[in-house]
C-alpha cells in the first residue's frame, strides 16, 4: 500500500469514508479548470472557494459547491486565503472542532508572485497542497517555500503531499516519449534535443504581458 493512498481514498482528517475535501484558492480560469476536473472525476469534493472578487467566487461556487439554487454556507466561501487561514485556526481551536467541516487539500491558483505567501501561510495546517506553476517568481521565494515545507525528520516520510501543477509532464505524448527513451530504450542514446512549443497568438500575447512587459518597462525606467 502506498503512503499516498489516503489522499486518493479520502482517508484524511475529515473522516475515513469521505472523499477528499478541497479548497480552491483563486477562482480564475485555472481554479475553475481544477474545480471542473475534480467535480467531473468524482474522486474528490470541491468544498470551498477563496477569492477577493465576489462575482468570480460565486460563479465557481454555484457550479461546483453549493449549486445554482442555494446560498453558500459560511465555511464554503472566503474573500481570500487570509480569511480562510483565520477561519481554519478558529475551527481547530474550537471545542466542537469535529462538528465544523474542514478541508483535506488546497489548490493554489492565485497570481504567480503570491504563491510563496500562500504556501508558507498554509503549510503549518499540514494540508495537502497543489500549487499552480510556476512555484514562485524568485529564487528567494522558492527557497522560502522549501524551508517552510522541509520536514523536521525527512527519514520518516511526508505527512502530506505537495505538488506543482506542471500538467504536461503527464500528457500522453510526454509519457510515451519517456517510456520509449528511458524504459524501452527504443531510440538508442540521445545525442541532442530540440524542443519547440508551438503556442498560439493568444498565449503569446498573454505571456508577453505577464513576463516580458515587466522587464521592458523596468529597463525603460532606468
Amino acid at each position: 500500500m502506498s503512503k499516498y493512498d489516503g489522499v486518493i481514498n479520502g482517508n484524511g482528517p475529515n473522516g475515513m469514508e469521505d472523499k477528499p475535501r478541497i479548497l480552491i484558492i483563486g477562482a480564475g480560469s485555472r481554479g475553475n479548470a481544477y474545480a471542473r476536473a475534480i467535480h467531473q472525476s468524482g474522486i474528490g469534493t470541491v468544498a470551498a472557494v477563496a477569492d477577493p472578487i465576489p462575482l468570480k467566487r460565486r460563479l465557481l461556487g454555484s457550479k461546483y459547491i453549493w449549486g445554482h439554487d442555494r446560498e453558500p454556507g459560511f465555511e464554503q466561501e472566503f474573500d481570500g486565503w487570509q480569511q480562510f487561514a483565520t477561519w481554519e485556526r478558529q475551527r481547530r481551536n474550537a471545542p466542537y472542532c469535529d462538528r465544523l467541516p474542514g478541508v483535506d487539500a488546497v489548490f493554489i491558483c492565485v497570481l504567480d508572485e503570491q504563491h510563496a505567501d500562500v504556501v508558507t501561510a498554509l503549510a503549518p495546517f499540514k494540508l495537502h497542497i497543489m500549487c499552480e506553476k510556476p512555484l514562485a517568481t524568485s529564487l528567494q521565494d522558492c527557497l522560502r517555500i522549501y524551508s517552510t515545507l522541509l520536514l523536521p525528520h525527512p527519514q520518516v516520510g511526508p505527512e502530506t503531499v505537495f505538488g506543482i501543477g506542471h500538467v504536461l509532464r503527464y500528457s500522453p505524448h510526454n509519457m510515451l516519449l519517456r517510456q520509449l527513451v528511458l524504459e524501452d530504450d527504443a531510440v538508442g542514446d540521445v545525442l541532442s534535443i530540440e524542443h519547440t512549443e508551438p503556442v498560439g497568438w493568444w498565449h503569446f500575447s498573454h505571456s508577453y504581458v505577464r513576463y516580458a512587459m515587466g522587464v521592458t518597462v523596468g529597463e525603460a525606467d532606468r
